[in-house]
């Protein structure tokens, strides 16, 4: 359904991206448990900033440009990787700098992907892309699942290789 939920997919990313840096579930879980009787403190689910963070836009489509509008609002350095760079003035407007899909994952603190499923993107994500990522990063899918190979990105999280990932 292109265009039809661009803006949709734009905020639930958003919302992904935020509840993963701010441990929201992993607080919600805790209160649900009961736990919060046993102590508490005021960083205890503080998580990790966002604001002035780099974020990595793995396909600068519709959906991606909507990410890279939003993060403005976060004074985030936004770099993006696609097929095809994307026009002087788009990447002006968004504030984009092109990398290479290994400059990205080194780079970002915060990467999304939004790329359909094809041949070239079956498993673009998979161990030595992880690996290649910082170990306070966070990885967003709200593309297809098979995007990500799920058994590396199982490992990456048990062994933190990344620090978290939100997936649609």
């Amino acid at each position: 359904t292109p265009g039809v939920l661009t803006e949709a997919t734009a905020d639930l990313t958003w919302a992904l991206l935020m509840a993963a840096a701010r441990l929201i579930v992993k607080a919600d879980n805790y209160v649900k448990r009961g736990e919060w009787k046993e102590g508490w403190s005021p960083t205890l689910f503080l998580g990790e900033n966002v604001y002035g963070k780099t974020l990595g836009i793995i396909g600068a489509g519709k959906i991606g440009l909507a990410v890279a509008a939003r993060a403005s609002g976060f004074n985030m350095k936004k770099i993006y990787f696609n097929r095809s760079k994307l026009p002087r003035e788009i990447e002006e407007k968004f504030g984009l700098t092109y990398k290479p899909l290994e400059d990205l994952l080194k780079e970002s603190d915060y990467v999304t992907i939004h790329t359909p499923l094809t041949k070239e993107t079956y498993h673009m994500i998979g161990e030595a892309q992880l690996k290649l990522m910082k170990p306070t990063a966070i990885l967003i899918n709200t593309s297809r699942g098979a995007v990500i190979d799920g058994a590396a990105l199982v490992r990456a999280l048990r062994e933190k290789w990344i620090a978290g990932a939100a997936l649609d």
